[in-house]
C-alpha cells in the first residue's frame, strides 16, 4: 500500500517510462496548463460561496441574511444582512455584501424575511426589587377593592394574631371602585392584624395598624407627610408621604444572596424575551450595583444596566444633602472610608459615566414630588375634592418633597461634580421647580449638553417644552400610564387639565427627546404587572393611545410606528450619553440586536402588542431563544 506521495511518485516515473524523458517533460507541460485551466473554470462554476470566503481575520462569528432589517439608522433605514465580529456590528447591508464576512467558523443564520430590530431599551426600570417582589406573597394581582378583602382575610387566617399584613402596590385607578379602601373596610377583613396598603407614597393603615403605630389624632405630620384626618381630628388611615410612622410594616422578608442573584437572573432573562437589552434601573442602592457588576464579571448578566444613584431618604438640610453626594459619590461603608474615598477620589459609585458598556452610572435623582397615581403630585392648580384619592381640601395641589432652595444648592454642586441631574416630577407643577433649578445651574454653566432628565414629565406645558428645548432638556415617560389610568385621571382632572397629558408628538415635534420606559417594580409578568413592562404593549399605546377602559386619548398626539421604535431604541440611548454605542443598527455599534415573528412597521396596529420574539442577541451572544 503506498501513500499519496508514493502514488504521486510511480504516477510521474511511469510517463517517463513509456514516453521517454524529453516527452515525458512536454505532456507534463501540457497537462499542467490542462490543470490550470480546469481549476479556472471549476471556480468560476462554483458560485459566490466559493469566491467570497473570508479569511480567519476578515469572517464574522455570526451573519444574519435574508432579513428585513430595521436599523433605526437615517441614513441607512434599512437592509437585509448584519454581521457581527466579537461583541461589535461589522455590516449591515446587503446579502451579496454580507458573504464576503462568512468563513468556516461563521454561524449563518437565515432570517427568512423576520425583521431584524436593535435590541430594546427600557428607560426607567427597578429590576432589583421587582426581582423578588413575588417571593413572599405580598404582590398578588388585585383588580378591586373586594378581591383585596378576601386576600387579606387568607392572609389572616394563615397567620397568628397580631402579624403584619402588607399588600404591596396596589393603585386606586387601577381598581373596578376606582378609589382607594377606607380605614373600616381594611378592618372588616382583619379586624386582629395590622393592615398596610402600600401605594408607595400614600398608604392606608387599618385601625389595628393605627393602634400598634401608635397614630392617634395628637400625632404630628411628618415633613413632609400627612396624617388624614377626619372633621373630628380622627386618622382616616390614610398616610400621605407619612408610612414611616408605621411600626413594624415593613416586609420582614430579606431574600439571601443566592436568592436574590438568581432572581435578577430570572427577571433580566424575562426582559430578554421581549426583546430588552438595556434598562435604565432608576434606583440603585450600593448591593444592586455590585450584584449587576458581580453578574457582569462572572459573564452571567445579560441586559446592559444604566443605574440611576437616588437621593434618599429625602434631604431636610443642605448639609444633609451634600453628605449624602458624597456618599452616592464614592460609596458605603464607614465614615473614614468614605472620607478616604473622597481625599483620594477613587470612588467607583459615581459620578455619571463611571463603569462599563454592562453596568454604568447614570444620573442623580430626587423624588422630588408624590405620585399621579395616588393623588400627592404636585400640581399648578388643586386636585379637587376627589373621592378617588380621598382628598377634602379644595386648595390642596399635593406634596413636594423637597424645599427648593435645597434643590438648587444640592444639584449645583452635583453638577460641577460631573453628575447628570434627574427628578422623579409626576404632576403639573413640579417640572416648573426642577426646570426652575435647571435654568439657576445653566447661569452659571452651560447644561445643553449634559443632558439633565425630567422623569415622567406626564404633564408638558407649551411654557415648560420651550424651556426644555433652551436648555436641552430630555425626559423618560411610561406609555402604560396612559393606557392604565388616563381614563381615571380624566374624570378626576377634567378634559382641560388633561390636554397637556403626555405630549408625545408635540415633543417629537418640538425636537424634544423622550424614551420609553414602564417604571416596573412589581410583579414578574409582562403584561399583569402593576406597572406593565411589555415594550409591545408600550409600542402600541404610543402608536394608538388607547385606553384600558376604553377610549382614545387625544389621537392627535400619536407617535408613528418609526417614532414608536425611536423611543425604546435610539431615543433611550441618546438620554443616557450611549448613541455612539447603542440604539441603531450600525457598523462599530455593540451588537445587541433581536428578531421578531412581524413587520411591527406594516402590520395591523393591534398586532403590535402580540409582538413575539424569535432571538435575543446582546454584545454578540445569544441570550434568548425561541424553541
Amino acid at each position: 500500500m503506498f501513500s499519496e506521495a508514493d502514488g504521486g511518485s510511480r504516477y510521474l516515473a511511469g510517463i517517463f517510462a513509456r514516453v521517454g524523458f524529453e516527452h515525458g517533460v512536454n505532456e507534463l507541460r501540457h497537462m499542467k496548463t490542462f490543470l490550470y485551466l480546469a481549476l479556472v473554470a471549476f471556480i468560476l462554476s462554483s458560485g459566490s460561496a466559493c469566491r467570497h470566503v473570508a479569511s480567519a481575520e476578515a469572517s464574522a462569528d455570526l451573519v444574519i441574511r435574508n432579513a428585513r432589517v430595521i436599523t433605526v439608522n437615517p441614513n441607512q433605514p434599512s437592509a437585509e444582512a448584519i454581521a457581527v465580529r466579537g461583541e461589535k456590528i461589522v455590516f449591515v447591508g446587503s446579502n451579496g455584501g454580507a458573504e464576503k464576512f462568512i468563513g468556516t467558523a461563521t454561524r449563518v443564520v437565515d432570517a427568512k424575511g423576520r425583521t431584524v430590530l436593535p435590541g430594546l431599551y427600557d428607560s426607567h426600570v427597578h429590576s432589583y426589587r421587582a426581582a423578588v417582589s413575588e417571593m413572599n406573597g405580598g404582590a398578588p394581582f388585585i383588580r378591586s377593592i373586594a378581591e383585596a378583602q378576601r386576600w387579606i382575610r387568607d392572609q389572616a387566617a394563615a397567620r397568628p394574631p397580631g402579624s403584619w399584613i402588607i399588600l404591596e402596590r396596589v393603585y386606586a385607578t387601577r381598581l373596578q371602585e376606582g378609589r382607594l379602601p377606607t380605614k373600616a373596610e381594611l378592618d372588616q377583613a382583619a379586624p386582629n392584624n395590622p393592615v398596610h396598603w402600600n401605594s408607595g407614597p400614600v398608604s392606608v393603615a387599618n385601625s389595628k395598624a393605627l393602634e400598634l403605630s401608635g397614630i392617634t389624632r395628637a400625632t404630628a405630620n411628618p415633613t413632609p407627610g400627612e396624617i388624614v384626618r377626619d372633621v373630628n381630628g380622627e386618622p382616616t388611615g390614610l398616610l400621605r408621604n407619612a408610612a414611616q410612622l408605621l411600626k413594624g410594616a415593613s416586609s420582614a422578608f430579606k431574600p439571601t444572596a443566592a436568592e436574590q442573584r438568581a432572581a435578577v437572573k430570572q427577571l433580566h432573562a424575562r426582559y430578554n424575551q421581549q426583546g430588552i437589552t438595556s434598562i435604565g434601573e432608576r434606583r440603585t442602592e450600593f448591593e444592586a450595583i455590585d450584584l449587576f457588576r458581580d453578574l457582569a464579571k462572572s459573564g452571567e448578566l445579560t441586559v446592559r444596566i444604566n443605574c440611576t444613584r437616588m437621593m434618599e431618604p429625602v434631604p431636610k438640610t443642605i448639609d444633609d444633602a451634600l453628605k449624602k453626594l458624597d456618599e452616592l459619590t464614592f460609596g458605603a461603608g464607614s465614615t473614614e472610608q468614605r472620607t478616604a474615598n473622597v481625599e483620594q477620589r477613587t470612588g467607583n459609585y459615581g459620578p455619571t459615566g463611571a463603569g462599563d458598556d454592562w453596568v454604568r452610572i447614570g444620573p442623580l435623582k430626587v423624588l422630588l414630588d408624590g405620585g399621579m397615581l395616588i393623588g400627592t403630585a404636585y400640581m399648578r392648580e388643586p386636585w379637587g375634592v376627589s373621592e378617588v384619592y380621598q382628598i377634602t381640601d379644595p386648595n390642596y395641589r399635593g406634596l413636594l418633597n423637597v424645599k427648593p432652595e435645597i434643590l438648587n444648592l444640592l444639584y449645583l454642586e452635583a453638577a460641577r461634580r460631573g453628575w447628570q441631574l434627574a427628578a422623579h416630577c409626576t404632576g403639573e407643577a413640579s417640572p416648573d421647580v426642577l426646570l426652575d433649578c435647571y435654568e439657576n445651574i445653566h447661569a452659571k454653566m452651560n447644561i445643553r449638553d449634559r443632558r439633565f432628565l425630567v422623569t415622567h414629565a406626564n404633564f408638558q406645558f407649551s411654557d415648560s417644552l420651550q424651556r426644555f428645548k433652551r436648555m436641552g432638556i430630555s425626559a423618560d415617560v411610561q406609555p402604560a400610564w396612559l393606557y392604565k389610568d388616563g381614563a381615571s385621571l380624566r374624570l378626576t382632572l377634567g378634559e382641560r387639565r388633561m390636554q397637556s397629558f403626555q405630549p408625545w408628538k408635540t415633543c417629537f415635534a418640538e425636537g424634544i427627546c423622550i424614551g420609553g420606559g414602564s417604571d416596573h417594580m412589581v410583579q414578574l409578568d409582562s403584561f399583569d404587572s402593576t406597572n406593565p413592562w411589555n415594550p409591545w404593549l408600550g409600542m402600541w399605546i404610543a402608536v394608538t393611545r388607547q385606553t384600558e377602559r376604553g377610549g382614545v386619548d387625544k389621537p392627535e398626539q400619536r407617535l408613528s410606528r418609526e417614532q414608536a421604535l425611536q423611543l425604546y431604541t435610539i431615543n433611550n440611548a441618546y438620554l443616557n450619553f450611549e448613541e455612539r454605542k447603542k440604539g441603531s443598527l450600525e457598523p462599530g455599534k455593540l451588537a445587541d440586536l433581536i428578531m421578531i415573528d412581524r413587520d411591527v412597521l406594516s402590520c395591523p396596529a393591534d398586532d403590535i402588542k402580540q409582538t413575539k420574539v424569535v432571538m435575543t442577541i446582546v454584545g454578540g451572544k445569544t441570550v434568548w431563544q425561541q424553541r
